[in-house]
């Protein structure tokens, strides 16, 4: 039987390294955007990934605290392996576009619609490997991103030509 490489603290080492990379990009948005609004949520979000990656960390440092090992296997494992695969390569792109600049402010606020987005659907994923006592940690942060990718949206239609 093959081992799964995409068991519960490896999708939460990735969960961390999302974090951090999202922070890092968010930083670089901050420091090149010219727009203050734009400017403000770019900090606010490199703030965020922060904090959500300390949460990750601390799941991660005390996993025995948090994670099931019972999860059905078969179907969701394989739905787990799609989740962590796609958000890898979602990483790969984060660090590519760090070293680039974005055509236009609704070009990076795009890009951090889909990293919202890509985070919620793999931190929903994960809460199935949560303990039940323990998921109000990862509801709170799948909230957080949601509130995100709102805050992204509603930024997005207000820089749109009138």
């Amino acid at each position: 039987m093959a081992t799964n490489i995409f068991n519960p603290q490896e999708i939460l080492r990735i969960a961390v390294q999302v974090e951090e990379n999202g922070k890092n990009l968010y930083g670089i948005l901050e420091s090149k955007a010219k727009d203050t609004k734009l400017k403000e949520m770019w900090r606010y979000l490199k703030e965020q990934e922060e904090l959500h990656r300390k949460v990750f960390q601390q799941m991660l440092d005390n996993v025995g605290d948090y994670i099931v090992y019972e999860v059905s296997p078969g179907e969701y494992d394989a739905y787990m392996r799609v989740i962590a695969s796609s958000y890898i390569l979602t990483q790969e792109l984060i660090e590519k576009r760090m070293s680039q600049l974005f055509a236009s402010d609704a070009e990076a606020i795009d890009f951090g619609i889909y990293i919202e987005k890509e985070s919620i659907l793999t931190y929903s994923a994960l809460k199935e490997y949560v303990l039940t006592a323990k998921q109000p940690v990862i509801d709170k942060v799948i909230d957080e991103e949601k509130k995100h990718l709102v805050q992204l949206t509603l930024l997005k239609d207000q820089m749109k030509p009138q």
